[in-house]
């Protein structure tokens, strides 16, 4: 039985009953009330204050969370939506969940963008960083790029989520046809960077539910995808346009050199908010 009451306030101790093994009881509390915000729109504050009982149905429902929850899956892939620079965003088994360090990048981006630039952002994925710039500046032209189908068709929800025209395109960069491109002003990409050989570092419900094309690359090609998108950056860019890339911290040195080989101007390596290389921005001479 959940509570004698069906009160919402009293699941907090099957909450953390079910999943203190796995979570601490701050995590727990984050996700009890994460939970609240998404299936009954309260706040914590309306939680802790209001009175609401729950359904059978909704009891259902919540059990049903919390089952999954047992099992490592993400939380943002069970609602089907996290929250990304003032956004909604959409996402599942297609594609990753955005990190705290790309919207890092967003903020620099946009400390450098002008209205009506020309943006094209490469691997989109659920389009988050395409849609985040949009909604900040709305006279930019915002494009997003993709292989995977169903990743741009999750990313197409999410912009009319969120009210913004972005312009999605499906492409292999690796085997890129530049003729369906256009030129841009700024070019920016958070590609697969994470090594194969990290797995036995990463958290269980990374590697069970987050799509392996969109994180991992071979230990041999580190910079695989940065070279390829480079290239593009080379032909695709306005003179004096900018590339910036989310980058592995332990290839920070190797990145700056690929970006010098190729004629990028104005190099600059920037740290995360842990102290991390974590992003370059560059400039196509």
């Amino acid at each position: 039985m959940f509570t004698s009451t069906n009160k919402l306030i009293d699941l907090i101790p099957y909450f953390k009953k079910k999943l203190g093994v796995l979570y601490s009881d701050r995590e727990v509390d984050n996700l009890f009330y994460w939970v609240c915000e998404d299936q009954f729109e309260l706040q914590k504050f309306q939680v802790k204050m209001g009175d609401k009982r729950l359904t059978e149905s909704e009891l259902l429902t919540v059990r049903t969370i919390v089952k999954r929850l047992e099992q490592k899956e993400p939380i943002q892939y069970i609602l089907g939506t996290t929250e990304f620079y003032n956004c909604k965003i959409k996402v599942d088994e297609n594609t990753l969940i955005p990190r705290p360090e790309t919207e890092e990048l967003v903020d620099w981006v946009l400390d450098n963008v002008s209205k009506e630039q020309a943006v094209l952002d490469i691997g989109t994925g659920s389009g988050c960083i395409p849609i985040a710039l949009k909604k900040a500046i709305d006279s930019l032209t915002v494009s997003g790029l993709d292989i995977s189908a169903k990743a741009i068709a999750m990313a197409k929800e999410s912009a009319e989520l969120n009210d913004v025209k972005v312009d999605f395109i499906q492409m292999d960069i690796l085997n890129p046809d530049l003729e369906g491109l256009k030129m841009y002003d700024v070019i920016i990409s958070n590609p697969p960077y994470v090594l194969e050989s990290d797995k036995s570092q990463m958290n269980e419900n990374v590697l069970s539910y987050e799509p392996h094309l969109a994180l991992f690359v071979a230990d041999h090609e580190p910079l695989l995808f940065y070279i390829a998108i480079a290239k593009i950056g080379l032909t695709q860019l306005n003179p004096g346009g900018l590339l910036f890339f989310e980058i592995h911290e332990n290839f920070g040195k190797e990145t700056i050199e690929m970006l010098e080989k190729l004629g990028y101007q104005n190099i600059e390596l920037r740290e995360d908010m842990q102290g991390k290389d974590r992003m370059i921005r560059c400039c196509r001479g």
